[in-house]
């Protein structure tokens, strides 16, 4: 599907911004291997997991191209703020190798991207942030930003220099899972996956469409979804701060996975929606896929 540019004028930073700050500003976990762990929280409690955690296990799992089995893994929430113990940085969780556990705080044990970020450590058995697996295997699958792009090392050179390559000539494409979504299903939770194909037999780097004639708008901003329905719209975007988010390989295919709840109303900040019918659509670098409806159950 070739992409359409998106009007640069739409009301894109009072959507966006709140939801990507808040997830920039934290690392889902900084764990280098040799570390010892740092003390486990004093008031942490044992849960077991949700539903979606098994969903979201095997999208690792297929990602990492990894075997493991959910079971083997120990689940805790605590209240108190998680830091990494070298830089003071606030943590969203983190995984102790000791015991196989991992400890979320709060407000993200339902965040999947942090919940799927441990769970890739636990899945490959070890800290430190791997760019093979991190940044590449699975980027867009788990969160890496921060300290985890410096732990994953420099990116490595093409073989070639990236031709630059306008976005409508991008393949993007979404998808939805599952297909309509319902309460019945994984807890009523589902995903927005956009993905972007490189179609030529070059090496590419995807310049910001607006960028070239707008200054001021952001030429790092990589994925974003729109989705439109029976209480309005919404949408979200990704900001590329690693050059292998922005650099593809010959017929490269990267994706970035939009995490959502089933809720009685639309929940901007919460990532919720209310059952109805919608329409949808996902972008890259300001260049915008067409419309795909789906429908939500209840």
């Amino acid at each position: 599907m070739r992409a359409k540019a998106r009007s640069p004028f739409m009301s894109w930073t009072h959507l966006v911004l709140p939801v990507v700050a808040g997830i920039l500003s934290l690392t889902a976990c900084d764990r280098i291997l040799g570390v010892i762990d740092p003390n486990f929280p004093s008031d942490a409690q044992e849960f077991s997991p949700p539903p979606v955690y098994a969903t979201w296990w095997n999208m690792v799992r297929v990602c990492s191209a990894t075997t493991g089995s959910l079971d083997g893994v120990k689940w805790f929430k605590t209240s108190q703020r998680l830091h990494d113990f070298r830089t003071g940085e606030e943590l969203g969780g983190y995984w102790f190798s000791l015991g196989n556990r991992i400890v979320l705080t709060t407000p993200y044990l339902l965040e999947g991207s942090v919940v799927r970020h441990e769970m890739l450590h636990s899945l490959l058995g070890g800290g430190g942030h791997p760019r093979g697996q991190f940044l590449g295997n699975c980027a867009g699958t788990v969160h890496c930003q921060g300290r985890c792009i410096d732990d994953a090392g420099p990116y490595p050179q093409p073989p070639e220099s990236p031709t630059h390559l306008r976005g409508d000539s991008l393949d993007i494409t979404l998808d939805i899972e599952p297909r309509n979504p319902s309460s019945a299903q994984a807890g009523g939770f589902f995903s927005v996956t956009v993905m972007v194909r490189n179609p030529s037999t070059r090496w590419v780097a995807v310049p910001n469409y607006f960028s070239q004639y707008f200054p001021d708008i952001d030429s790092t901003k990589t994925f974003e979804f729109e989705v439109r329905g029976p209480q309005g719209g919404t949408g979200r975007g990704e900001i590329g701060l690693d050059p292998s988010e922005m650099i593809f390989a010959p017929g490269e295919i990267k994706k970035q996975v939009f995490d959502f709840s089933i809720g009685n109303r639309l929940g901007a900040l919460e990532h919720t929606l209310p059952p109805g019918n919608y329409t949808a659509r996902g972008g890259y670098a300001n260049w915008m896929s067409s419309y795909s409806p789906f429908v939500i159950g209840p």
